[in-house]
């Protein structure tokens, strides 16, 4: 909410006749007032454009997020400008001409109108100032004040908005004006007014019963009216409704002149040490003390110093935050995975509190609790090292009183524009502080007494805390040697090399760090750097030295504590860029090549075993890929698919690791293992090809041309047909075909009838794609025969499904249902969930297409449910369009548009042509079936577009389906 100092509760403007009160409504249907008489505001979306400039009243307001708002992302700059100038003319007509502007070379328009003037503003006034009375326990005036802005509320706050973005923003809105009624009820019984309280929470008791806040107020009002035995009969009800609900013990107890002693809710501590030496920065620390939202974003280049800052301005200001300061590290730069939302969730919630088996599945369930854990209460979170503002905008809670400071190495803008957040840029030290901050490390005297020796290491350093540490650290320790001597010699070494060559010019200050190292712990630095850029777990380092996790744990904490890796997130580490690089150099120099392919084998030997384990559970179909490495002395991770909880720990680890795998899939071949390279992308692809086509096509070229080099025939294979595969899934059929026709041809000289026969399923895609479905059919049935003869069951499974799918395509729908429920149950009974939501899914087209949408739709959930349980988006996509399709045939348009605006977001996602096109497609009947129509018509543009992308077969049902509700080429609409 905006915050301003309340001066008072008159606003006029003077027209020709004089000074006339004027009035703005949102906290309902939007509306204006002159002298009491309400000013005709226009259409809807006129009046649901002025509500959102009167929402962001003084703010710039860009286009693009004002036409979200109006169209949710379908509509056009263009469709704005006639709402603007009607607004501008109906505010010209009460005396506010210039009010509504637009900012020139920002493409954002800004209303200024006085904040007293808008009901939504002078409510957040009245509840700050009700707030500072509260603090200084001035009751009554709280209750005048709270009383006032409470009574503001008409109806259902920006009433003439609609869409998510709408919600969200009504979400904020009735979050605030519940906090109000709190602190009201609060107010009351402070100011001995429990008649009033009570009347006040009576409604709020009912709406919010699982709300601690309004239980603990309800309570007091009962205890104050002498209704103990309500009170005591209301808290039993209260925590067994809240322990089924939340899955929590609530904290809620009688006063304490009723019962004693209860346990007060977590209060976590979890920032990191701040160091007593931090410099400068004094600028940024006023700018978030000064700071006027809960979200502020703290972006700059690596090793700038962003952590430090975060945590050092946390620390000085906890007494601001006294229900608890919350701390995660997203890990969102270098080649190690980040922590998803997902993850953070689940540490927030522990943190406040929440017993491990009582956390969530579900990410928004997870949310949702972590913003009722929150609620009232000041609470920081750090989130650092953050990706984009995807990844933080699900760790946002709606808490007015919650503040979140994130950093990360993008600016992050989208937080900016959508979430209201304050984005500072933190620069490198300027010349003095990096002075002050050598001082503060080699010691004030000595450096005070060689000013131009510590202005020269200040220099070099870059302005980068992390060199000047390390520097720092190094001259500390040669005390005897004057600062100008040292910093001399560092000047002689470092121009040595050309100037731009940062790396070698910072070695011989890494030199000082790591000489000062045991040889175990200097062993340790220089394998951990034989990784391209890589995080590292305790685990794989153990692998990679040979030696046991807690030596390795020990080693990792000897480099953190000698600043030479960085402690990551729970029990991994990770390098600097340039500590990286040093250490592979370290490595060359002094470990013997026989040594370093030791360890380098021993590692990726971890990954691919630890790999293999996970794909047992998570796809118990999928044959193991050949000629796997015995484990030697590696110990992988073990999953043990019998016990509860395998498949999502197994699943974790492979998201978690999937960066780092991609990345040792290329590496492994460039280091000599290329069996490692195909068999670790061959291990995971059942887990790793639920996304991105691209991605995944650039993962199966490398595996190919390690399968080449490896000259390992059925490897070659299987990583042709992938390949394949996502080349056919992108549209590159001359690309496809050569790979599937290679693997069949290797096949068959080999001998393998299996792969040859899965070579063969794959081109007869070809002809599904070309419309020929009986001679795909006759390739699936051939199939199907030598599946059943070499009692290959996965390939038994695969061929009736595509026969299926052919035979749907041929009209044939009893035949189709019984080859889809054949592969349906072989693919139950081998644990095969991922084609379970395939067969599913082609099942509910089947009954769909039959006429039978009770039946499509039965099945079309149980996809969506299986994709979304092992993180499948193709099918998700899928699903999600049939979805859509199945709503309009049942009559659900809003139903229909829902499943459609999710398919699209997906197939977006995904980057998928033929996806997209078919989720415009749907999205473009579903609105037209909603009535929706000027929505339909951009849909419908867009979805003419994507079409022509596509190959004539798959474009022409696409055409017809947009003839067929109506939409043309053109741009109209023309009705069924």
């Amino acid at each position: 909410m905006c915050k301003y100092a309340l001066e008072s509760f008159d606003y006029a403007v003077r027209l020709d006749a004089g000074v006339v009160p004027v009035e703005f409504v949102i906290l309902g249907r939007t509306a204006l007032y002159v002298d009491g008489e309400q000013v005709p505001l226009g259409v809807a979306k006129q009046r649901a454009l002025l509500a959102v400039l009167l929402y962001h009243l003084g703010a710039p307001v860009r286009i693009d997020t004002l036409v979200e708002h109006l169209w949710s992302a379908r509509g056009t700059p263009q469709a704005l400008y006639p709402l603007v100038s009607r607004i501008r003319g109906v505010l010209a007509e009460v005396g506010l001409d210039n009010a509504l502007t637009r900012i020139p070379g920002s493409g954002a328009y800004r209303l200024a109108v006085e904040p007293e003037s808008v009901d939504f503003h002078r409510f957040g006034r009245l509840v700050a100032r009700a707030r500072e009375a509260s603090a200084r326990r001035r009751h009554d005036t709280a209750v005048a004040l709270l009383g006032e802005a409470v009574a503001l509320w008409r109806d259902e706050p920006l009433a003439d908005l609609r869409g998510a973005r709408a919600e969200a923003l009504r979400t904020r809105i009735a979050e605030e004006r519940l906090g109000a009624q709190k602190l009201l009820a609060e107010s009351q019984l402070r100011g001995g007014l429990p008649e009033r309280a009570f009347a006040l929470l009576d409604p709020l008791v009912r709406e919010h019963p699982v709300d601690e806040t309004i239980a603990r107020h309800w309570i007091e009002a009962l205890c104050a009216l002498d209704r103990d035995d309500e009170a005591r009969a209301f808290l039993a009800t209260f925590r067994r409704r809240y322990r089924q609900r939340m899955r929590l013990e609530p904290t809620v107890d009688l006063p304490p002149a009723t019962v004693r002693g209860r346990n007060p809710a977590p209060v976590p501590r979890q920032l990191p040490k701040s160091i007593f030496d931090f410099a400068g920065r004094k600028e940024l620390l006023v700018e978030l003390d000064e700071a006027d939202t809960n979200l502020i974003v703290l972006s700059g280049m690596p090793g700038v110093g962003k952590t430090t800052l975060a945590v050092h301005w946390a620390h000085l200001r906890r007494g601001r935050f006294p229900d608890g300061q919350i701390f995660v590290n997203a890990n969102a730069f270098g080649a190690g995975p980040p922590v998803e939302p997902h993850a953070a969730l689940r540490r927030f919630l522990t943190a406040l509190g929440v017993p491990a088996d009582r956390v969530p599945r579900d990410t928004d369930e997870r949310r949702e609790l972590f913003d009722d854990l929150v609620v009232d209460r000041a609470v920081l979170v750090v989130v650092d090292n953050a990706r984009d503002s995807t990844q933080v905008r699900q760790l946002l809670s709606n808490s007015a009183s919650c503040v979140t400071l994130v950093t990360s190495r993008n600016r992050l803008s989208g937080l900016t524009i959508r979430d209201g957040a304050r984005c500072l840029t933190v620069p490198p030290l300027p010349e003095p502080e990096c002075r002050t901050l050598l001082g503060s490390v080699i010691g004030a005297r000595r450096a005070s007494s060689e000013p131009a020796g510590v202005a020269e290491l200040a220099r070099l350093s870059g302005g980068l805390p992390l060199v000047l540490r390390i520097i720092g650290e190094r001259v500390a320790e040669r005390d005897r040697a004057s600062v100008a001597d040292l910093a001399g010699e560092l000047n002689d070494r470092l121009l040595s090399v050309t100037d731009e060559d940062e790396e070698a010019s910072l070695q011989s200050v890494l030199a000082w760090s790591y000489t000062a190292l045991t040889s175990a712990a200097a062993r340790m630095f220089r394998l951990v750097g034989l990784l391209p850029g890589l995080s590292i777990g305790a685990e794989a380092a153990a692998a990679l030295a040979a030696v046991e996790v807690g030596e390795a744990e020990l080693l990792l904490g000897t480099l953190a504590r000698a600043h030479l890796i960085t402690r990551d997130t729970g029990r991994r580490y990770r390098f600097h860029d340039l500590l990286q690089r040093y250490a592979a150099e370290r490595a060359a120099a002094e470990e013997p090549p026989a040594d370093r392919a030791a360890a380098l084998g021993r590692l990726l030997t971890w990954y691919l075993l630890t790999a293999a384990n996970a794909s047992r559970v998570l796809a118990p179909q999928q044959s193991p890929v050949p000629d796997l490495p015995v484990p030697g002395p590696v110990v992988p991770l073990r999953f043990d698919s019998s016990a509860a909880g395998s498949e999502e720990e197994a699943l974790r680890w492979c998201e978690s690791e999937r960066a780092t795998i991609a990345v040792l899939c290329r590496f492994a071949a460039s280091a000599g293992f290329p069996r490692h390279g195909w068999q670790l992308a061959g291990t995971t692809f059942q887990v790793f090809n639920r996304g991105r086509q691209d991605e995944f096509l650039e993962l199966a070229r490398v595996a190919v041309s390690a399968a080449r080099l490896d000259n390992h025939a059925e490897g070659l294979i299987g990583t042709l047909l992938t390949q394949g595969a996502a080349l056919f899934a992108l549209l590159e059929d001359e690309a496809a075909a050569r790979s599937f026709h290679e693997a069949v041809a290797l096949a068959r000289r080999v001998g393998d009838a299996d792969a040859e026969a899965a070579g063969l399923h794959n081109i007869a895609s070809f002809h599904i794609r070309t419309g020929d479905f009986a001679a795909a059919a006759n390739v699936y049935t051939a199939g199907l025969a030598v599946c059943r003869r070499t009692g290959n069951v996965v390939g038994e499974s695969a061929a009736l499904h595509r026969l299926g799918m052919a035979c749907r395509r041929l009209g044939r729908h009893a035949e189709a249902a019984a080859h889809l429920r054949q592969a349906l149950a072989v693919r139950e009974r081998v644990g095969d969930l991922r084609g379970q939501g395939a067969t599913h899914h082609e099942l509910a087209l089947l009954f769909l297409d039959a006429g039978d949408p009770g039946r499509a739709r039965e099945h079309c959930e149980r996809a969506r449910v299986i994709a979304t349980r092992i993180h499948d988006d193709l099918v998700r996509c899928d699903a999600s369009t049939t979805a859509a399709d199945i709503a309009r045939a049942l009559s659900g348009a809003d139903a229909a548009v829902r499943s459609a605006e999710a398919a699209l977001s997906l197939a977006e996602r995904l980057d998928d042509p033929i996806r997209l096109s078919r989720a415009l497609v749907a999205l473009a009947g579903a609105l037209a079936a909603a009535g929706l129509t000027g929505r339909a018509g951009p849909v419908r543009a867009q979805a003419w577009r994507s079409i022509e992308r596509l190959p004539a077969t798959d474009a022409a049902p696409l055409r017809t389906r947009l003839t067929d509700v109506g939409v043309g080429p053109a741009g109209e609409y023309r009705g069924n």
